[in-house]
């Protein structure tokens, strides 16, 4: 992943099945990393619970959240009340480095609010409020190459 700077499309939904299934045939991919139910910290004291789907399309990697409660409001920007929706939610940037990560983060953090961000699987992650310059959420996170990341599917 050393190479690859912007490689995530996140969607959030209200249906991660029925958008699993319409981003399947809109990119011909024939499969996901499925996370159900999937529990995590967004913070100090705070937790979210969503269901998550992964898969690459070349080197393109397409994330499908579902909030489901906890700590989850930022995943449900853009959702309606009820009725089914699937939203562009974020662009993420991988970094293999934690000391590229970390300067990244101090320089979002002064120019966007960061509602979310922590250690998880091995992992961190930061969300930045950038939709204001660029329409969505921006998303840093650095895993170990042998994280959950290496078993997402590719196509």
């Amino acid at each position: 992943m050393a190479s690859q700077d912007y490689y995530q499309f996140a969607y959030v939904t209200t249906d991660w099945r029925r958008a699993m299934q319409e981003l399947s045939v809109q990119h011909d991919i024939g499969g996901w990393m499925e996370m159900p139910d999937a529990e995590f910290d967004t913070g100090a004291d705070r937790t979210a619970a969503c269901h998550f789907a992964l898969a690459y399309k070349n080197d393109l990697q397409f994330e499908i959240i579902q909030p489901l409660s906890g700590d989850d409001a930022v995943y449900r920007t853009g959702l309606p009340a009820s009725g089914y929706a699937k939203r562009f939610h974020h662009l993420g940037r991988h970094f293999s480095e934690r000391s590229s990560f970390d300067l990244h983060v101090t320089e979002a953090k002064a120019k966007w609010a960061m509602p979310i961000a922590s250690d998880t699987m091995g992992g961190t992650y930061a969300y930045f409020d950038a939709r204001e310059d660029t329409g969505h959420f921006i998303e840093y996170f650095v895993f170990p190459p042998d994280s959950h990341l290496a078993a997402v599917p590719r196509f």
